[in-house]
């Protein structure tokens, strides 16, 4: 059966599309006027028609080259079905100026359409990943060192609005609170009278998406872009929110296809593969999963499968990031882990505030400000924080989330205090004798971490802080940062030579800076 044949609309529009493509074709995007403008690390979702296709829209082959004019850097993108005869490719120009682009595709109306794309400055602060000369630690491309807070809010599958989403949004902002983490399978099937499956509409097999859940999404990551935040991206689920399709089938690479052609445009994005994977996939599965990810994502977001804990203990191959699911980890196994990993790290199944639908999985919003700031402490680490459902609700996030009111010191403290420093910072077993140090190599900045009696994971002994003066060099400003207001209390001036005994200001956490004065 010939094309004419197969066309659902008939053959007359398909060859006006035809005719129409191949015109535009032969001139280039500026002869209809300037090219668009988008920001750096902002997404545009350009759009192409076309009434040629047959068979199942979302199954079409489609993408673009974009190549930077100046530089001769391309970025190869996906794109994916909108809807209603038109195909999208969300472009993200990482570098001021023109880009050109071209598409492929077997479709003749969206083989070989071109056209530019004009790169303006948008003071995003960009790609969130590892650092590319401290790859341990998280920072965005075009700005600061960062400690990926996040919270479990299943945003891709909660309905509401735009705006109830831009509440939730502001205050994550407000909090310096930096991601959302979401699944794509809904396990527990809260939404939507029991759906689990939101990727697809209806029967899975027809390979049908959801457009409404897919254009909210993207409208929702959209929102996050504006205010410089992102979502940690998690697939599958256990239980019901297990996929029902076979490993590695053309169905599941075409999920994996169409949620980066959808997403990739987006700058704060991690990939994850799921939870739990080991109950329904193998270790070669993980690994083939990281590469369908690397392949068709030419900004590189970063990669994962989340293990340890109850998540089996499958390390994805060429991870960019160590996704970790202990829940009850004491310091000394992140320090380790930071250690360890070559890609920065997360926590990510480790902290439920205020569970009490699942009394083992529940800590105090106070247990939840030490954890955080013990991630700092052991190098930088990100993390996950659940609500009761396991996740935070959208409609009542202020509401139900406690620690945020400490939560927003971590991140400011991080950049203004250590800020040029932190880099080279390591977790320092030598300077405190009950606390937990980070420092550069040379101690001209170290951080001390002082727990007190009351931690759930690593409860201290209480009294006065002790530290080894004969491991520093030269005399120190002593503050005390207290991580329930934001403010600092002076300490006074410690010298090196002997061993030195601070009282914190109460018997509570608190974090000592001691910052090296010139000689």
């Amino acid at each position: 059966m010939g094309f004419f044949e197969k066309s659902h609309i008939g053959w007359l529009p398909a060859l006006l599309s035809l005719i129409l493509a191949g015109w535009l074709s032969c001139f280039p995007a500026e002869a209809s006027g300037s090219p668009p403008e988008v920001g750096k690390w902002r997404r545009i979702a350009l759009p192409f028609s076309s009434f040629s296709y047959s068979g199942n829209p979302f199954e079409l082959e489609f993408s673009a080259v974009f190549k930077h004019r100046e530089s001769g850097v391309t970025l190869k993108l996906p794109g994916y079905f909108a809807g209603s005869n038109l195909w999208k490719i969300g472009f993200m120009p990482n570098r001021p100026g023109l880009w050109d682009y071209q598409t492929s595709s077997p479709d003749p109306g969206l083989n070989n359409r071109s056209g530019s794309v004009r790169c303006i400055p948008s003071g995003h602060p960009g790609l969130l990943g590892p650092d590319p000369g401290h790859p341990r630690k998280w920072k965005f491309a075009d700005g600061n060192h960062v400690l990926p807070i996040a919270l479990r809010l299943e945003f891709f599958t909660e309905p509401g609005t735009d705006e109830v989403f831009k509440r939730a949004a502001l205050f994550m902002r407000d909090h310096h609170l930096l991601l959302l983490d979401t699944r794509l399978l809904e396990e527990q099937g809260q939404f939507e009278g029991g759906r689990h499956d939101f990727i697809f509409q209806g029967d899975w097999k027809k390979q049908q998406f959801d457009l409404t859940v897919w254009d909210r999404m993207e409208r929702r990551m959209e929102i996050l872009t504006e205010l410089g935040l992102g979502a940690h991206l998690m697939f599958y689920s256990d239980d019901d929110g297990t996929p029902p399709w076979p490993a590695m089938s053309p169905t599941e690479k075409l999920v994996i296809r169409y949620t980066l052609a959808r997403l990739a445009g987006f700058p704060v994005l991690l990939f994850n593969t799921g939870i739990d994977i080991d109950e329904y996939r193998d270790q070669a599965w993980v690994d083939w999963f990281g590469r369908q990810i690397r392949e068709l994502d030419p900004y590189g977001h970063p990669v994962s499968s989340r293990y340890g804990g109850g998540s089996g203990e499958m390390v994805m191959k060429g991870q960019t990031f160590d996704s970790r699911g202990e829940r009850f980890a004491k310091m000394a196994d992140m320090v380790r882990y930071f250690k360890a990993s070559g890609v920065p790290v997360s926590m990510d199944d480790a902290w439920g505030e205020n569970r009490t639908r699942v009394s083992e999985k529940t800590f105090r919003p106070e247990d939840i400000r030490r954890a955080f700031w013990k991630c700092l402490a052991a190098g930088g680490l990100g993390g996950i924080i659940r609500g009761d459902d396991g996740y935070f609700h959208l409609h009542n996030l202020p509401e139900d989330l406690e620690s945020e009111q400490w939560l927003k010191w971590i991140n400011p403290f991080l950049q203004k205090e250590l800020g040029r420093t932190f880099p080279v910072m390591v977790p320092d077993p030598t300077p405190a004798v009950n606390g937990f140090s980070l420092a550069d190599p040379e101690r001209t900045l170290i951080m001390i971490l002082y727990l007190g009696k009351d931690d759930r994971w690593d409860p201290g002994p209480g009294g006065p802080l002790q530290i080894q003066g004969e491991r520093l060099s030269g005399s120190y400003r002593a503050r005390w940062f207290d991580p329930r207001t934001g403010k600092f209390t002076s300490a006074g001036l410690v010298a090196a030579g002997k061993l030195i005994s601070l009282d914190p200001p109460s018997p509570e956490d608190w974090v000592l800076l001691l910052d090296r004065q010139n000689p």
